[in-house]
């Protein structure tokens, strides 16, 4: 068969695989409607406080110069420890001029009245605490948390089989919400976080550089991610090898403000968020909030947000931003939850229980006892669209660790294996099936990569003598360097020391895990330069040509399959689309035309006849 035929017999399955890989794409995200602000949408309001997004680097003083009539109005810095992040805080007299008078001013990205968010309308529920002392003993197999059969909702979410490939390791999750309990020196340590990793955060309520929690909330949701697991107490997390951000936007009471929110959300995207959970809402639309959420989304970060529990058609904000995943609830029978709130921006459902019948059904996790003075720590049964969104936001954790960086494709993969039958406005696109999501983001890209390499291979050997280009190390090289032994991931051969991640991911995955999660394309390792010297330097030898090769014919299909399948940023390259296909593009080209240059060169250079007569 020539090189033809073989190309023309493979295309129809190479295009099919294709079309079945990116149909999860067309689940949209950006293009959903954003809900117009309306009078039951329209937040309780500062009257005496206004709130300015400057553009980045114009100072207070510079910006009063300009406008002396807010010299009165103590201007000051809505967070001063942060101030970078360029939201000015001031009195208001409600002069409507003045706004419209500040909006036309070019070094003002925005300008409002500040409003107040709240968590989501507390629901009546019996009350069920287990004390942090209580003996029930360890389980006896993984995870060994003594209450995980407990936990329907990880059950429901396929949090073991997501273990199997990914636990969220070294991926940064920001939690926006009452602060954690992740401390002692201001307030108390739950015991189940205790082995839980933390980064540096913020309480933009207190201004004050450690986030305790004062209210029980925020540590819930934390829980749900990162709850110390495997560790013989209390209850498992989703992701529980990431790094919790803690960042206190919400008081005590559970109210906040929005410029706290927005500041919130471009410190976690400056300080390295992979991920945005908010389980709060219930204000109106601002354009404050909206510029906050676009810019960490042009960071790359992943934004997930709460429904509601409103238990009305219409999502609140920030979740019904446009690139917001957010999230509606549902109980342990898989029904949408009575209180949650769905509409036209749902997008995608999780357990956060139902405790109508009994206190079980809700989602348990450890954290402060609620309206405990001395800050007591329980393990509690809590439910609301706030418990179902930290489950998207540990999937979306566990997407991250397995490659997939840009947030459209996390959102996608995760609509696209969402246990449901098309989108509704009660479930969005289904129930989440984090298990699904991670085999698919795993999977998928790496098996399209290797029928491309394959494909390669063969064409390469059907033009070239068996002398010239031995077949084995050939097809060799074409495995390492497209997908590696990706479907070995669930036996542990990733874990192997020093070439672990090589065999299981593949050569273009390779990466030094300076910061963040390893295994993400650099501009280096993304490139044409590894494969290109490794196959000049194999090509005098006739076994290690075929290998050098290979590995170049390998390292193109990955790049194309990273072309057909956009789920992961190039780092180094600007942006997260067009620029990105075009490196990728321009790269394997060029690598593929130096595997035909390599057999060319061993064929005329160093396997000529060395004695008259000498066949090759």
């Amino acid at each position: 068969m020539s090189p033809q035929q073989t190309l023309a017999a493979w295309a129809p399955a190479i295009l099919g695989l294709a079309l079945a890989c990116t149909g999860c794409a067309e689940a949209p995200l950006e293009e959903r409607p954003d809900a117009p602000p309306s009078k039951d949408a329209v937040a309780e309001r500062f009257a005496n406080e206004l709130v300015i997004d400057l553009v980045d680097g114009t100072t207070l003083a510079e910006f009063l110069a300009k406008h002396p009539e807010l010299k009165d109005a103590g201007l000051r810095w809505n967070s001063p420890n942060v101030a970078d992040e360029a939201i000015a805080v001031g009195a208001f007299a409600g002069d409507e001029a003045l706004l419209a008078g500040l909006a036309k001013d070019p070094l003002v990205e925005g300008v409002e009245r500040n409003a107040m968010l709240r968590l989501p309308r507390p629901l009546s529920a019996p009350a069920q605490l287990i004390p942090d002392d209580d003996p029930t003993p360890p389980r006896e197999s993984f995870p060994n948390d003594p209450f995980y059969e407990r936990q329907w909702n990880m059950e429901m979410v396929g949090a073991r089989g997501a273990w199997r490939y990914a636990t969220g390791a070294d991926v940064i999750v920001a939690v926006i919400d009452t602060g954690v309990a992740y401390e002692d020196e201001k307030g108390i340590w739950a015991p189940d976080l205790q082995r839980t990793r933390f980064v540096p955060g913020y309480d933009f309520v207190n201004d004050d550089a450690i986030a305790a929690d004062d209210h029980g909330h925020g540590t819930h949701c934390a829980g749900t991610i990162a709850q110390s697991t495997d560790n013989g107490k209390g209850v498992i997390g989703l992701a529980h090898r990431c790094k919790i951000m803690p960042l206190k936007v919400l008081s005590a009471q559970g109210w906040g403000t929005v410029s706290d929110i927005a500041d919130a959300i471009r410190f976690a995207a400056d300080n390295g968020a992979h991920v945005i959970s908010m389980s709060l809402g219930g204000g109106g639309y601002s354009s404050l909030m909206k510029r906050a959420i676009d810019y960490a989304r042009d960071q790359g970060v992943v934004v997930v947000a709460a429904a509601g529990n409103a238990n009305r058609a219409k999502v609140e904000y920030p979740a019904a931003y446009p690139g917001v995943i957010a999230v509606t609830s549902v109980g342990p029978s898989g029904e949408r939850a009575f209180y949650s709130s769905y509409g036209e921006q749902a997008y995608i459902a999780a357990p956060g229980g139902d405790m109508r019948k009994g206190p079980e059904q809700g989602v348990l996790q450890n954290t402060i006892l609620p309206r405990s003075k001395d800050k007591k720590t329980v393990y509690a049964y809590f439910q609301g669209t706030s418990m179902a969104t930290p489950h998207v936001a540990a999937a979306a954790a566990l997407l991250r660790e397995a490659g997939v960086t840009r947030p459209r494709s996390v959102a996608s993969i995760l609509a696209f294996t969402a246990k449901g039958e098309g989108w509704n406005q009660e479930y969005g696109y289904g129930i989440l099936d984090a298990g699904a999501a991670v085999r698919h983001a795993i999977f998928v890209p790496a098996t399209l990569a290797l029928v491309l390499a394959l494909i390669f291979a063969l064409v390469a050997a059907s033009k070239s003598k068996a002398r010239t280009l031995p077949r084995l190390p050939l097809l060799l090289g074409a495995l390492a360097g497209s997908a590696g032994l990706f479907f070995l991931i669930p036996f542990g051969v990733g874990e192997l020391p020093a070439v672990g991640g090589f065999l299981v991911r593949g050569l273009p995955d390779w990466d030094i895990p300076i910061v963040g999660a390893a295994w993400h394309w650099s501009v280096i390792t993304a490139s044409c330069l590894i494969p290109c010297g490794l196959g000049l330097a194999l090509t005098p030898n006739r076994f290690t040509r075929g290998l050098g090769v290979g590995i170049a014919l390998g390292w193109g299909a990955r790049l194309i399959s990273g072309v057909l399948l956009p789920y992961a940023d190039v780092r180094g390259i600007p942006g997260q689309g067009l620029l990105d296909s075009v490196w990728l593009l321009g790269n394997a080209f060029v690598v593929i035309l130096a595997a035909t240059y390599f057999v060319r060169l061993g064929r005329t250079k160093f396997d000529r006849p060395q004695t008259p007569g000498a066949i090759v």
